[in-house]
């Protein structure tokens, strides 16, 4: 059967592409990364890793992990991409534990991100670790691996593990199988979006540990026998132009990005206005991994056109890591934004449907969504009701997804599994709805909040908040909360703001959000609670993870920014 290393191994052969890592400055071709990665499987293969092994990646986008991955899958090992550092709110340790418990890892490779706190976890002490780079390094002048471990579409390629964003992350199983059919897909995608040509060059920052970084920046490369060009996060947002200016230089076709990171970085590309050098015509940039506001469709026009970016270009995206990523893309020249009115809870009927630079109709009971674009090959998207009866277009419902990409379940996790598929369908926790053959992704369900008789998404409430000057993108989140006393949900909006902000900036900032909810959601908040940076936590992929931000307000363990030393905490 044809794998990934089967590709690897005829397109090593049959091209030249190049694969830039300008985080590192340096640059390797396709056969040069088989060659180091045969050579780490000797490594690996020595120290005992066999086939059905657990090996944790705690690293950061690299040319070692590339090789890392490689090498794993050459012993028919399992690689499992795990974040490489916590953040403020979260114990690092803790959250490797979790996924060791699951996965009784085998090897443990980490890089010089990873924090210490893990080796010092009582719980993780007696597991086996390795410097990737120390590894690699000690392979230079090792044979490379010439024995043939031989893999099968049901093996276990990778265990995904979920964003958190709505729980304990879960490890999504991914099968050779699998990866090959969405590895296919993507590439059908990009040929009609391209009109017949194949991908060329692709960059991508986003990290391997979330399904999007992993299958852009480096199985879509390796399946397709592309140029690539790979960095960490902090490379593209510590300098989102000069991301743009080395696209440009390299010619890049594809590249995806996120709602929530265009909106923080867009606004930077201004500066690339003034070169004469930027050439951005070729590029295809997709958006997915989270819901996309027309706000930041609009605002890609507004800011990529004058760099020679080509309007039908940008295409939306709709997946999930246990569809191995993509379901439906935007398959149209133009990207639909359309207005809708609910004439029922559930059943809404188009109001107008608006070009990008007109301005949707607005009014109570309506709401301007981006169309998702239409289902991919061999994928089967539904609508369905709370029976699992099949629901018509303009219904909104749970999505979801029949396809060869969709996962046999949850590692080690029976209950989840038999939750979540049924039948061999994903049932995606997602609300969306069909219009003309193409599908609206609503809200997360278990993000809504269920407010005096109303669904509220909090997605579009902390829009328009992170309009505000003095709010970040990214830096709000509105959560919904049982109040015992009403009985009620009370609506808790959270939102990072300067810590050096006076007494009375702190109360104008309360009255502006309070008046910017209520002309934009018509809802009034309970409490609006402005805090310290870093209180909004995201996944990797930059999802508000609501449910642990949730739990912490409820455990009072929000960095509140206070008026003075001897006042009360800003919030009303």
């Amino acid at each position: 059967m044809e794998t990934i290393l089967t590709r690897l191994d005829n397109n090593s052969a049959r091209t030249n592409a190049e694969w830039y890592f300008p985080a590192e400055s340096c640059s390797f071709d396709l056969s040069t990364l088989r060659d180091q990665s045969l050579k780490l499987t000797s490594v690996l293969h020595a120290n005992g890793l066999k086939k059905g092994d657990r090996v944790a990646l705690m690293m950061t986008n690299s040319s070692s992990y590339v090789i890392a991955l490689l090498a794993i899958w050459r012993l028919n090992a399992i690689a499992v991409p795990l974040r490489p550092k916590g953040s403020r709110q979260t114990h690092y340790a803790d959250y490797i534990q979790h996924c060791n418990e699951i996965c009784n890892f085998s090897l443990m490779l980490f890089d010089d991100v990873v924090t210490s706190e893990i080796f010092r976890h009582p719980d993780l002490s007696q597991q086996h670790y390795a410097d990737i780079n120390t590894l690699i390094e000690a392979a230079t002048h090792i044979p490379a691996f010439n024995s043939e471990v031989k893999i099968s579409g049901a093996d276990i390629a990778i265990l995904q593990f979920s964003s958190g964003s709505t729980g304990a992350p879960k490890g999504v199983i991914v099968t050779h199988d699998m990866m090959m059919a969405q590895l296919q897909n993507i590439h059908y995608n990009h040929i009609g979006s391209r009109r017949g040509r194949p991908i060329e060059s692709l960059a991508s920052w986003m990290p391997f540990n979330h399904d999007m970084g992993l299958f852009i920046g480096m199985l879509a490369p390796v399946y397709t026998g592309s140029n690539n060009m790979v960095a960490p996060p902090a490379f593209y947002m510590r300098n989102p132009p000069r991301w743009f200016s080395l696209m440009s230089q390299r010619h890049v076709d594809m590249n995806f990005n996120t709602n929530s990171v265009l909106a923080s970085t867009l606004k930077t590309l201004r500066r690339l206005q003034k070169q004469d050098d930027i050439d951005l015509s070729e590029l295809h940039l997709y958006i997915g991994a989270e819901k996309v506001s027309p706000i930041i469709v609009r605002r890609c026009y507004d800011y990529l056109i004058p760099l020679g970016f080509k309007r039908e270009n940008l295409h939306i995206g709709y997946g999930m890591a246990e569809n191995t990523l993509g379901a439906a893309c935007t398959k149209t020249q133009t990207i639909n934004l359309t207005t809708f009115k609910f004439i029922s809870p559930n059943c809404l009927e188009p109001v107008e449907e608006s070009s990008e630079n007109s301005s949707p109709d607005t009014g109570k009971n309506t709401i301007e969504l981006v169309a998702t674009g239409a289902m991919d090959w061999r994928h089967n998207i539904t609508i369905k009701d709370k029976t699992g009866r099949s629901l018509p277009e303009l219904t909104l419902g749970e999505i979801a997804i029949k396809s060869p990409c969709v996962t046999p379940g949850y590692y080690r996790d029976p209950e989840k599994t038999s939750e979540k598929l049924i039948d061999g369908c994903l049932l995606t926790g997602d609300i969306g709805f069909m219009y003309n053959n193409e599908l609206y992704f609503y809200a997360r369900q278990d993000d809504m909040i269920n407010h005096a008789g109303r669904n509220i998404i909090p997605d579009d409430v902390e829009m328009a908040i992170e309009e505000l000057p003095f709010i970040r993108a990214g830096a709000s989140a509105l959560v919904g909360v049982d109040n015992p006393q009403t009985g009620c949900t009370d609506l808790i909006l959270l939102a990072e703001v300067s810590e050096r902000s006076t007494a009375n900036e702190l109360t104008e900032y309360q009255q502006t959000i309070q008046n910017t909810a209520y002309e934009v959601g018509d809802i009034i908040l309970t409490r609006i609670i402005l805090c310290q940076r870093g209180t909004i936590e995201k996944t990797s992929s930059g999802k508000k993870r609501r449910a642990v931000i949730r739990k912490r307000f409820a455990k009072n363990q929000i960095n509140i920014v206070r008026k003075n030393n001897n006042e009360q905490r800003a919030a009303i």
